[in-house]
Formats: C-alpha cells, sequence, structure tokens
C-alpha cells in the first residue's frame, strides 16, 4: 500500500463531520454529494463533498510493488531487481521512472549515475502492469555509507499541507521474502519530510555501501591496567590496502551516544598524545605511538576510540578505529591477613599464585611489566615464624602470534606470545598447636590466590 493511513483516516473523520454538518443539503441535493476519491490501490466511490479533492488533492495511486527495496553492496558490486506498476487510473500514461532524493536528511541521496532502469520510458494502458529492471552499480571509489533515495514514476505529488505523511507499505528485503507490519512500519518512517514535493507514486530504494578497507590495523582496542605517576607507550603497526596514498589524522573521541555511565572519566581525552605520520604511501607500513601519561590523582576507569580520519572523513565502516580502555589501580600498601587455628603439630604446607594476562605486550613499548611476587609474615601464638621456600613454578599460554595479529604486523623472531602467566610459590613450616597469623602483601598484581594445609599434602 503506497497511501497515507493519516491521510485516510483525516479524510474519513473529515468526510463524516461534513456530511454530518450538510445532512439536510444532502437530502435536497443528492447528486451534488456524489464524488470519487481515488486511493490506496483502486477507487472509492461514497457520498464525497465535492471540493474535497482540493484539500486532498485530485490524483491516482497505482500499485506499486515492491514499495521499499534495499540493497547491500560493495564497491565495485551491482545488483538488479524488478518492480512492477499497474496503471490503477483510466487513462494509458507514459511511465519515465526518475530517480529522487529521499526525504531523510541522514542518508545521502544515490549518485544517478549508480541506477539504470529498463525501460527507460513506455506507456502503459488502464489495468495494465508493467515489469521495470533496476540495476544498482556501485563504483569502485564510493565511500561505506547508508544511501537512499526514491524512484517516481508519476509527477503527481500530495498536497503542502500534508508535511508528515505516514507510509503504509509492504518491505522487500534483498534476499529476504520477510515482511514487516505496516504498524511497525509507519512507525519507523513516520517523521521523514520532504525538502521538496511529497511524490504519490514512488518507490523507496535504500543502498548500504560496505567498502573495503583503506587501512588494517595491528589492533583493534588496547586495554590495559595502569598506574598513576607512570607513562604508558604503545606502538601500533598500520598497513595501507588502498592501493593509493591515504592521509590519516588520528584523534580521541568519546562514546558520548553510547555511554550511560555517571562515573568521570578517569583523566581527560587531552592527556592521550598521539604520534603518526600524515599520509601513509600505498602498501606501506607505518607506526602510530599512543602516549598515555597517567595523572598522580588518576582513579577509576577511562574508555573512548581513536578515530583515524582516512582521507579527511569521518569512519564510515571502511577504516578501522582503535578501541581504548584502561582501569587505573594503584597497588595494594598494606598486607592482606588471614588467621587460622591448629589443633595438632602437623607441618603446614601454604601455598600462594598469582595469573598475569596481558594480550598487549607486544604493542606497548613501556613500561614492561614486572612478574608479580609476595612479600609474605607468619606468626604463631604471637611468635614469628620462619617460612621454608620449597618450590616456585611459572605456567603460561603461548598463542602463534598470527592468531592474534595479522602476519605482516609479526617481526622476525617473535612468533609466539606468552600473554597468559601463572606465578606460584610454595612454603613449608613445622607445626603447632595454636593460633597462626599469615599476612600477604603482592607486588605487581590486584589479585591472587592461597591455600593452607595442615598435614602432608599430595
Amino acid at each position: 500500500m503506497s497511501k497515507s493511513t493519516a491521510l485516510k483516516a483525516a479524510s474519513q473523520f473529515l468526510c463524516l463531520f461534513l456530511c454530518l454538518t450538510l445532512l439536510p443539503a444532502a437530502f435536497a441535493q443528492q447528486e451534488e454529494l456524489n464524488g470519487t476519491v481515488i486511493y490506496e490501490n483502486g477507487t472509492y466511490e461514497g457520498n464525497i463533498v465535492p471540493g474535497l479533492e482540493e484539500i486532498y488533492g485530485n490524483y491516482t495511486v497505482h500499485d506499486i510493488e515492491p514499495a521499499y527495496y534495499s540493497v547491500y553492496l560493495m564497491p565495485g558490486e551491482n545488483e538488479t531487481f524488478n518492480v512492477s506498476f499497474r496503471n490503477e487510473g483510466n487513462e494509458t500514461l507514459s511511465i519515465a521512472p526518475k530517480v529522487i532524493a529521499a526525504p531523510d536528511d541522514y542518508y545521502d541521496v544515490v549518485n544517478e549515475s549508480w541506477i539504470t532502469i529498463l525501460p527507460e520510458n513506455i506507456t502503459v494502458s488502464p489495468g495494465a502492469e508493467q515489469d521495470f529492471a533496476i540495476e544498482v552499480s556501485i563504483p569502485e571509489d564510493a565511500e561505506s555509507w547508508e544511501y537512499a533515495a526514491q524512484i517516481i514514476f508519476t509527477n503527481d505529488t500530495y498536497p503542502e499541507e500534508f508535511d508528515n505523511p505516514v507510509y503504509i507499505q509492504e518491505y522487500s528485503d534483498s534476499g529476504s521474502s520477510d515482511s514487516i507490519s505496516d504498524e511497525e512500519y509507519s512507525d519507523s518512517i513516520s517523521d521523514e519530510r520532504y525538502n521538496g514535493s511529497m511524490y504519490v507514486n514512488a518507490m523507496h530504494l535504500g543502498v548500504s555501501v560496505s567498502a573495503r578497507p583503506k587501512l588494517e590495523l595491528q589492533t583493534s582496542y588496547v586495554s590495559d591496567t595502569i598506574e598513576p605517576g607512570k607513562e604508558y607507550v604503545y606502538a601500533i603497526k598500520i598497513k595501507n590496502l588502498a592501493g593509493k596514498d591515504v592521509t590519516i589524522d588520528p584523534k580521541v573521541m568519546r562514546y558520548e551516544i553510547y555511554d550511560y555511565s555517571f562515573d568521570e572519566p578517569a583523566f581527560s581525552d587531552d592527556t592521550i598524545e598521539i604520534s603518526a605520520p600524515s599520509t601513509i604511501k600505498a602498501g606501506e607500513i607505518a607506526n602510530m605511538t599512543i602516549r598515555v601519561p597517567v595523572p598522580e590523582n588518576a582513579s577509576g576507569s577511562y574508555n573512548a576510540y581513536i578515530e583515524m580520519n582516512a582521507d579527511g572523513k569521518e569512519n564510515g565502516g571502511s577504516v578501522p578505529q582503535i578501541s581504548l580502555s584502561f582501569t587505573v589501580d594503584k597497588q595494594p600498601t598494606a598486607p592482606y591477613i588471614k588467621t587460622f587455628n591448629t589443633t595438632t603439630a602437623d607441618p603446614i604446607t601454604i601455598e600462594v599464585s598469582a595469573e598475569t594476562y596481558d594480550p598487549h605486550a607486544s604493542v606497548r613499548i613501556s613500561p614492561e611489566k614486572a612478574e608479580p611476587y609476595f612479600e609474605m609474615n607468619l606468626i604463631c601464638n604471637s611468635i614469628p615464624v620462619n617460612m621454608t621456600l620449597v618450590k616456585a613454578a611459572e605456567s603460561g599460554t603461548v598463542y602463534s602470534q598470527g592468531y592474534i595479529s595479522p602476519i605482516w604486523a609479526i617481526e622476525d623472531g617473535s612468533s609466539y606470545q606468552n600473554d597468559s602467566r601463572k606465578y606460584l610459590e610454595t612454603y613449608r613450616v613445622p607445626g603447632a598447636i595454636g593460633t597462626w597469623e599469615l599476612t600477604i602483601l603482592p607486588k605487581n598484581t590486584n589479585s591472587f590466590d592461597y591455600s593452607i594445609t595442615v598435614g602432608e599434602s599430595e
């Protein structure tokens, strides 16, 4: 359906109001009340007051299927689909479809040169149906974005009074026969307005262009736990895939639209310094340096992203971005205290361990993450007890860097990355009956595990 339900409702209401108001005149001059309003896909015969067409317009709404169509293409690709037009009027029409702007300013207008319509011009008799083949061809240099247009089949327009029409149309998606309800579709475009005339007999075309990336990044995010007063430096390799020189101007941007947090960021955006070449030549691999001098009073977290602004344009999907996520964490200065009681003199085994996960070790230039260790003390019945270290172990998980980084970003001799490690220390002390107090002060880690075993351990 291509006629506004708002228009139909208004027509019925005004018709009823005028008919009730002019009821005496209706009985006196019955012949003057008969009129015809053409709407939707047919003719509505009824008691319509003469002159009503001056308010709503005198036009014929023809049947156009589909009323909406969308295509998803990459530069250099094309797609052809068919649109049928059925003449619902009483006259033979000369149809020459044209491409015009869509009413929504959010979308860019589909370039007319992208669309070919065949036949270009044809006559359609009353009641006849004509198919048109519409080909959408995306040029190689098209940018990633959402585009929209209308294809109009007649020059009939809605009156200017109806500046907020609601369309009720079937939805036809490329590669899908699913449809959405009239209510869903009307809700989706009920606020659309034309900058110019509102055409009656038009189908709407959406074109989603997903361009091939111009750049490839060594990583798409940097997530790290950082300490106040220290400066962190990260280096990320960037490869130009565009086949031509690409200019970049990296800027730190905030997720303002999607950020529902009421917490203040750990530091301001201008704290982060970015250094990168202004131009990356075709096929070249360049370095971008991200410097984060953490303020002494920083606390909490910081989340943002780096907009590359390739060729002077904001990201439209063809240029990757880099997410930034930092958690500011101070190392504890007071130890953790654990008290326990024993009822036998069996020997005691104490194990303490910590795990580290550092996925960005390959891009962090400084500082180097120090290995965790523990300052430990043990007291039994208020008397210090010497702890004997009987075992120290380190284990980890090793990945080939090709698993997490592009092959071109891997330097010679660094084909593996060990980003997950576990450190374990085992102590043994003679047993005694009484009350014990164990203190553990972790270093270079914000979490640890411990176990206390009384008696012989397996």
